[in-house]
Order: structure tokens, then C-alpha cells, then sequence
């Protein structure tokens, strides 16, 4: 892995997954994929393994966003947020996600 950690979902789907349609918070909403991807990371799960074809991967990021993107209901946020460690968990315990396929196809 590289020291610069990059995103893998345009900011389209950034500012959907949280009902924006102005660029105005593209920023803060990169900043918050590069951690959510960085946790992961951290975690265990394997940096090439953190794809954008991956819809799981995809989700797990998109529910970080979501729990962490000012939002007020904190009832909302919080279930995004159990949902982003509930997958990242999963995820940990897996050698699909943990551990270098030894074929072509991983």
C-alpha cells in the first residue's frame, strides 16, 4: 500500500448517498471516504482488496459517509455507523478480504 491513501467512488456518489446534489461539500465528503477506507485498512482488511467493484466494500463506505456527514437524528447516524463496524467486522474475519488470493481471479 501506498502512503497516500486514495478514494475509489466519484463524488456523484458521495453527495447521493447523502442526498446532495451541489458540489459544495465535496470535500468533506472525499475526506470521509479516505477514512472510511483508511479504517478498513487499519483494521485488516487489505488494501487491494478495497475495490469499487466490490458493492460490500462500496456499502461499508457509503454507511461511514452517511453516520458521519452532519447529520442531525443521531438515532440515523448511529445505525450508519453500526452498520460501517458491523461489515467491517465481517469483513476482518474473512480471508477473502484479509489474505492475497494466490490465483489470477482475487
Amino acid at each position: 500500500m501506498s502512503d497516500k491513501i486514495k478514494g475509489i467512488l466519484d463524488n456523484a456518489i458521495l453527495r447521493k448517498s447523502v442526498g446532495l446534489t451541489i458540489d459544495k461539500f465535496d470535500d468533506e465528503l472525499k475526506e470521509l471516504e479516505l477514512t472510511a477506507i483508511k479504517k478498513l485498512n487499519l483494521s485488516g482488511i487489505l488494501y487491494s482488496k478495497i475495490k469499487k467493484e466490490d458493492s460490500y466494500i462500496v456499502t461499508t463506505i457509503l454507511a461511514y459517509v452517511k453516520a458521519n456527514f452532519r447529520f442531525t437524528e443521531t438515532n440515523l447516524s448511529a445505525r450508519f455507523q453500526e452498520v460501517f463496524e458491523e461489515n467491517k467486522n465481517f469483513m476482518r474475519s474473512t480471508a477473502e478480504y484479509t489474505q492475497e488470493s494466490s490465483d489470477n481471479n482475487g
